[in-house]
């Protein structure tokens, strides 16, 4: 089993030492959106026995692992709604207030805006304030609440829903705002079809998909809209959460709305739009909201951003698969689409699940997984192996117990997700669409399909084998780009010949069923192949297409150690492409 300090990290909790007793740290789920981002506001209490429980006293965030007899239980999420207000007050010094930020009396009435009083913990006192109740389906949802001075609060275990949920419509385009003046300030200027999130834009990076369960709660219905216009702020962080919202819902689907410069004064959104310029310019900025990316032809100007964020490092960077060793000769950067192959039982599928495990615990990535050749109880099976480090199955060395089951179990439940269907052989469009939804609805950043063979492969009559496997992995490219996930496509080779008397041969990029297209297309190709005499596992970088910054054409070896059912890479045993 882990430590107790390991064990807290996976769920973002750092602490100094894992003494038994009381500790207070930052909260991984609440303090990067607040004020006082380095108030200590989470409570860990690490008992004798190594159990750890831990209480966020600002968002309610609870939890515990470890520890003898403990059976973490699969999170089950209970919504607590507020009562309605049944006279709200709108004094003459609040319609004031929104009167001098442009927006009527008749529009707050609207919305149901009220004035009260609320405690507000991060400053440890009650205040006048501003609330915002969140209606959706005929029901009050949440109420946030907002004092002059901007602090804000909002009900306690609320329901993630979007403000002004109830103006989503099927087919209509769907403004997406940062805060709920700029949802009000849109309506004064006649749109109709406006939501914002509940918590804004982040303030560095994220830490959880809190800020974006509204999109899951709402996902059939955001799914219907014709277009998605994305208006926040025209700052870094309202372009951060831009930029997340078309990676979720699509950028095929997306708009982003620019506010006016005001002089060499950048408009912030579109309240100040709104005070700044008036209804008839806000209306001309949605109207003139540029597509995510432009289709078709493009200036380098339209690239300059993307081209000076890789200039100074700020672009998508590559990433290790977790076998340190592997860095020199292969590492993926997000939105690529990666060919793996190898003979049959070489252990291409271990490798790939053994980088799923390494990866989540590195970076907290999430993965879905088309794996129907293994089922998907076997292949839960081999990840808690992974996880664990020790057999899920009676044999030489003990098997791991009920209750690091249970604990993988749920640890894998929280970054892995299952695809495929019960009752029929999915085609590559079907199967991307439940991408999709894994990555809207679940912020999953890593799809495997694992083989290729086993989606459905009907063609028209004059389409070649050729065409099709192109068709497909353009498919998959585009899927990639849109929503910044890196596609693995497992693929098994031709039938090799081995010469008389001798070893299988290393497959090539080329020997993939199918078709060529497979080594031309793809940005990278891995090949797992194991040498029995050696007793060992060669993982092969065959192609890499953005050397060196993804790292050059060669091979690590890998050791499988079966106690611990992980394979382990060799120290020093890089090679590049051709040397060995």
């Amino acid at each position: 089993m882990q430590d107790t300090r390991s064990a807290l990290s996976e769920h973002g909790i750092r602490l100094r030492d894992d003494k038994p007793g009381n500790h207070k740290t930052t909260c991984p789920s609440c303090s990067s959106s607040r004020r006082k981002k380095s108030d200590p506001c989470l409570s860990v209490t690490i008992e004798h026995d190594g159990r750890a429980v831990w209480n966020c006293h600002h968002c309610s965030w609870s939890g515990a692992t470890g520890g003898e007899g403990y059976r973490p239980a699969r999170e089950r999420r209970t919504y607590r709604r507020p009562d309605r207000v049944v006279e709200p007050q709108r004094p003459e010094t609040l319609l004031a207030w929104f009167a001098k930020r442009g927006i009527s009396a008749a529009t707050v009435a609207k919305f149901g805006v009220y004035k009260t009083r609320q405690w507000f913990p991060q400053i440890e006192r009650e205040e006048d304030c501003i609330a915002f109740p969140y209606e959706w389906d005929g029901t009050l949802r949440n109420v946030k609440y907002r004092t002059a001075d901007k602090q804000f609060r909002q009900e306690k275990d609320p329901e993630p829903v979007f403000f002004n949920a109830d103006s989503i419509a099927d087919s209509e385009d769907l403004i997406v705002c940062e805060g709920e003046l700029d949802v009000m300030a849109m309506v004064e200027a006649g749109f109709l079809h406006v939501v914002s999130l509940p918590n804004g834009a982040p303030s560095g990076p994220e830490t959880s998909d809190k800020r974006y369960e509204p999109f899951g709660t709402h996902w059939d219905s955001v799914m219907k809209v014709r277009r998605v216009l994305i208006a926040t702020d025209m700052d870094e962080p309202g372009e951060q959460l831009a930029q997340e919202i078309a990676r979720r819902v699509g950028r095929d689907r997306c708009y982003r709305v620019r506010m006016p410069l005001h002089g060499d004064v950048q408009c912030k959104d579109a309240n100040d739009c709104l005070l700044d310029h008036g209804k008839e310019v806000l209306r001309e900025c949605v109207e003139h909201a540029e597509p995510w990316p432009i289709d078709g032809l493009h200036e380098i100007e339209d690239f300059a951003l993307e081209v000076m964020d890789l200039y100074d490092g700020k672009g998508p960077q590559p990433q290790t698969t977790g076998f340190v060793e592997l860095d020199k000769a292969f590492k993926y950067v997000p939105g690529q689409f990666i060919a793996v192959t190898g003979i049959p039982n070489h252990g291409k599928s271990r490798v790939i699940d053994q980088i799923i495990v390494q990866t989540a615990r590195l970076r907290d990535e999430k993965w879905a997984l088309f794996s129907p050749e293994t089922g998907n109880g076997n292949h839960i099976a081999d990840l808690c192996e992974i996880w664990v480090g020790a057999p899920f199955f009676d044999g030489p060395t003990p098997r791991m117990s009920s209750r690091d089951v249970s604990d993988a179990m749920a640890w894998l439940n929280e970054r892995v997700f299952m695809l495929g269907a019960v009752e029929h052989t999915p085609s590559i469009d079907w199967l991307l669409e439940r991408a999709r939804a894994a990555v809207i609805r679940h912020g999953v950043s890593n799809i495997v399909i694992d083989p290729y063979n086993e989606l459905e492969a009907s063609r028209p009559d004059k389409l070649t084998e050729t065409e099709f496997v192109s068709q497909l992995i353009s498919k998959c490219k585009k899927f990639a780009s849109h929503h910044g996930c890196t596609v693995w496509m497992v693929i098994h080779p031709t039938k090799l010949k081995a010469p008389d008397g001798g070893r299988e041969p290393v497959p090539g990029l080329y020997d993939l069923a199918g078709s060529a297209h497979w080594r031309n297309k793809a940005d990278a190709g891995l090949v797992v192949y194991r040498d029995f005499e050696k007793d060992c596992t060669f993982l092969i970088a065959k192609k890499i297409r953005r050397q060196p910054m993804c790292g050059r054409p060669g091979s690590v070896k890998l050791e499988f150690i079966g106690a611990a059912r992980r394979f382990h890479a060799v120290p020093d045993s890089y090679r590049t492409l051709g040397s060995e």
